[in-house]
């Protein structure tokens, strides 16, 4: 029984001999080398392209698995920064569209009709990021990562691009109508927003985090391609008779958002990284499994080879965290994203209940909120955060503009009625730029709380789960602002 546990061992170790001598082949540029070796085994019908080789491990023990950015180690060009950029902005461009003709419909079906429509919107978030948390990486693993995400990209497009063209045709049709066609952009935007922030943990350096600054960034942009089509188009907020004309646009600018995305997957540095995360996931799966209560731990023992003395180095462990898990190490960064995002779904989502005369206000309110997230997302990059209790105090202290927002919204007249709208505009900035900060912080802070050995195979399933603190959030604003409208607050 030792001779064979022996021989397990020396086996584990030639495996993983190999898989660091791929890794040096494809870091020293030695593609040509590989390939005089006819090393075809898995994945070669996916690789022919692609400077890699299907071996090539996503991780070594030597890398760095700190969080810090890594700028010399970079391989995302900027070509693929543009591209996650705009693939951003494709997948919230449509539902924004909608959200943002919020005069329009309010002129069409009442105040309330704006709330109604973001629930029906952001609804779909909470049960695609649970699927995706819990099921994306294991077919991942049997279709490999190259088709999963294109499927995804298809169904999020399609989806999203259904539903707006369903909106052109019958908003005159109802309100119910409306809602059911903003349910199909709800479940484009959410499959979108999901799929590319898992790509981000695995593509870029650092865990990604300057990839979900960029993405997240994107996802907040969408909103002021919708202000130069409105007024291009003439539809501005409210011109019902260039309301075609403006969703048209949109449609257009969505293809396009699409063909990038098809084009991101196809780009080298993107491919290659996804065939490493398919290998590394199918070479674990081949280890030793060890249970550990509901843990999946595989060990790696690599064996000085010719050693007399046999000598061992530390083992590398690598472990498949469960949810209840990753929940655990999650859970500051779940916490801060639940302070920060229900009290601006809230807000957000009363833009139309402002009390005052000014008849473009919400139309501004909107606007000004996105502009406002996305400088304070932009701003993560230029200045990235540093802990998870300094943002924090940041998401608790934000709650004082909130409360003075609705004490202005509801009681105007203890201001003049100029003063007022512009208390409203400016609380409405400060609530959103700290929402773009704290939530991007928390996005690129979250895999610091695992352990590093932790971080290879659980940084995609992490993000799964911070996509899920965020649904729920979305949606208990929400569902708070109809608590209020209900009791006439």
């Amino acid at each position: 029984m030792p001779n064979l546990k022996v021989n397990v061992l020396k086996s584990e170790a030639v495996f993983v001999s190999n898989v660091v001598e791929s890794l040096e082949d494809h870091q020293d540029g030695g593609a040509e080398r590989l390939k005089n070796r006819g090393e075809n085994e898995v994945f070669a019908d996916e690789t022919d392209d692609l400077d890699v080789h299907p071996s090539t491990p996503l991780f070594n023990a030597d890398d760095d698995f700190n969080g810090d950015f890594d700028d010399d180690n970079d391989v995302t060009t900027l070509i693929e920064y543009f591209l996650f950029f705009v693939c951003g902005l494709g997948s919230s461009l449509c539902y924004i569209s909608t959200l943002s003709s919020l005069v329009y419909f309010k002129v069409l079906y009442g105040a309330n009709s704006y709330v109604y429509l973001s629930l029906i919107i952001y609804l779909p978030f909470l049960p695609i990021s649970v699927i995706q948390a819990v099921w994306d990486q294991h077919y991942d693993k049997i279709y490999q990562s190259r088709r999963t995400f294109l499927f995804r990209g298809l169904v999020g497009f399609s989806l999203s691009l259904l539903g707006t063209i369903f909106i052109n045709i019958s908003r005159n049709s109802g309100l119910a109508s409306l809602c059911g066609d903003a349910l199909l952009q709800g479940f484009g935007g959410a499959i979108l927003y999901g799929t590319l922030n898992q790509m981000a943990t695995f593509t870029g350096r650092g865990n990604g985090q300057r990839l979900k600054a960029i993405i997240l960034a994107g996802v907040q942009s969408s909103a002021l391609v919708v202000l130069g089509v409105g007024l291009t188009s003439g539809f501005k907020s409210h011109n019902g008779e260039r309301f075609s004309r403006f969703i048209l646009s949109i449609v257009a600018i969505e293809t396009v958002c699409f063909v990038a995305f098809l084009w991101l997957l196809g780009a080298p540095s993107i491919a290659a990284s996804m065939v490493r995360r398919d290998s590394s996931l199918r070479q674990l799966d081949q280890l030793l499994d060890i249970r550990q209560g509901d843990r999946k731990v595989k060990e790696v023992h690599l064996l000085i080879n010719d050693e007399p003395s046999n000598e061992q180095v530390p083992q590398l462990q690598v472990t498949e965290l469960s949810l209840r898990e990753l929940l655990k190490y999650s859970k500051a960064c779940c916490w801060i994203l639940m302070i920060t995002l229900i009290p601006s779904f809230l807000v957000g989502s009363w833009f139309t209940r402002v009390l005052t005369d000014w008849i473009s206000l919400a139309q501004i309110l909107f606007y000004v909120r996105i502009f406002s997230d996305f400088t304070g997302r932009l701003v993560t990059i230029i200045v990235p955060t540093k802990s998870t209790t300094s943002l924090a105090w940041i998401a608790i202290l934000r709650l004082v503009p909130v409360v003075l927002f609705f004490l202005n919204s509801r009681y105007p007249h203890s201001l003049s009625h100029d003063y007022a709208d512009g208390f409203s505009i400016l609380l409405v900035g400060i609530i959103a730029f700290l929402s773009g900060y704290l939530v991007t912080g928390c996005f690129q802070l979250a895999p610091q709380s695992m352990p590093w050995e932790f971080r290879p195979t659980n940084l995609s399933k992490q993000a799964s789960v911070l996509t899920v603190a965020f649904s729920f959030a979305a949606v208990g604003g929400l569902v708070s602002s109809l608590i209020l409208i209900a009791f006439d607050l």
